[in-house]
């Protein structure tokens, strides 16, 4: 009755319109109130108690460092970088697009972030060039999956924390799945921009490939530095959140001065705002937790499924549904920190590696960043195209359609996910 209650109360807050936060701890506090014979502030305790993490500190520095780049000039120089190269292609733009959000994506970590700051520049781009501006706004959007896998991924700290894993391990864990998505993404635009003839544009000269290299060199070595960093042991991966700040900061500022003092309050109350919704999110879904460890709500939903099935593809089957319905709700960070309690349990009785599992789920939970109605790189392609919703909706069905595609690959080939993990 009481996990009922829980979960009820949970929706219902939800689905009201209340923050995700708020429905969080609300249906917490309600089952404390009701259910508990323990004070009501165990739950103020469980909040506190979640977000004093020393990891967690990545999460603001990572945030703050993406907002540096895109103000500070380094996500233009990737993009004019990414056109030298591939741009002569058939399709080139949709190309650069997809190869500059992956290399932005290796800086911040945002999906958001990256669709933004690229959409910017590539989608009047494209549509001055005669792409059918959906289109354009929907692989923009898509192509922002790739900020939660391809590490340094906010998502990723966060179920390596939620599921006491290495963080090292777990950011490298994303880069299989990342590059499977974004292979996937680039058929599809590919043959898309074949059939409908999107030309690329001028021709390919190793002079202007070495030139745009050397003015984007400071931008490309910024994932090279932090994730060079991280896996090298030099320093952790907390501590390589706060170098990609310092590293942006002084690129921006004295390389290509693109940054100044106004800009850097605004990247910093940005960056604060940003950070303030998604700790209270990581506190309140501590206490959520809680609450599900007391009921012993995990195990008992390992019980009731394996009483079905024993079969490790039931249970991976089963995850991805409720995740990708979940998707189309709640945004990725809430379902990990919601979730990950509830589905290691689960995965350890099922035998499945949790460093697999992160993969799954983040990869799931990516999926929804373009899935309507709650999408939010799907509101943000459209919003920096300038394009109703309804329409760039239609335009990214089959990008819906092939992601899963790569999901399920994923799922069920393990090894790409735990292989590079493995080398550490």
């Amino acid at each position: 009755m009481a996990a009922v209650m829980l979960f009820v109360s949970f929706f219902i807050l939800l689905f009201l319109g209340a923050p995700i936060a708020l429905a969080l701890g609300g249906s917490s506090f309600l089952y404390v109130l009701l259910f508990a014979n323990v004070s009501p502030i165990i739950i103020a305790q469980q909040i506190f108690s979640c977000v004093n993490t020393y990891t967690l500190l990545a999460v603001p520095f990572f945030i703050m460092a993406g907002a540096l780049m895109e103000h500070g000039g380094i996500s233009k120089r990737i993009v004019d970088f990414c056109m030298s190269l591939v741009g002569h292609f058939t399709g080139g733009l949709a190309l650069v697009v997809v190869l500059a959000s992956v290399f932005f994506a290796a800086m911040t970590g945002s999906g958001v972030a990256a669709c933004a700051a690229v959409g910017c520049i590539m989608i009047p781009s494209m549509v001055e060039r005669g792409y059918d501006p959906d289109f354009a706004c929907a692989l923009q959007a898509t192509s922002g999956i790739f900020g939660p896998l391809i590490p340094p991924s906010i998502v990723m700290v966060l179920y390596a924390v939620y599921a006491n894993q290495s963080v090292g391990q777990m950011l490298m864990a994303g880069v299989g799945p990342g590059i499977m998505q974004a292979l996937m993404v680039c058929i599809l635009a590919i043959y898309i921009c074949k059939k409908r003839k999107y030309s690329g544009v001028g021709k390919f000269d190793i002079k202007k490939v070495a030139k745009s290299f050397r003015q984007s060199i400071w931008a490309l070595l910024a994932p090279v530095i932090i994730l060079g960093g991280i896996y090298s042991g030099v320093f952790t991966a907390t501590e390589a959140s706060g170098i990609a700040c310092f590293y942006s900061i002084i690129v921006g500022l004295f390389v290509y001065k693109e940054l100044d003092f106004k800009k850097l309050l605004s990247c910093l109350g940005k960056s604060m705002k940003s950070t303030g919704n998604i700790m209270l999110i990581v506190g309140a879904s501590g206490a959520f937790s809680w609450v599900l460890t007391r009921e012993h709500i995990a195990s008992q939903a390992a019980a009731l499924l394996m009483s079905f099935s024993s079969d490790k593809a039931v249970f991976i089957i089963c995850t991805l549904i409720i995740l990708l319905i979940l998707g189309c709700f709640i945004d990725s960070i809430p379902i990990v920190t919601i979730m990950t309690p509830l589905l290691v349990p689960m995965a350890q009785q099922y035998g499945v590696s949790l460093i697999h599992l992160g993969g799954i789920m983040v990869s799931a939970t990516c999926i929804g960043l373009i899935t309507p109605p709650m999408g939010l790189n799907l509101f943000m392609g459209a919003q920096v195209g300038e394009r109703p919703v309804h329409s760039v909706i239609g335009a990214i069905k089959p990008f819906i359609l092939v992601t899963m595609v790569g999901l399920l690959i994923v799922a069920f080939v393990p090894a790409i996910t735990t292989f590079l993990p493995s080398l550490l």
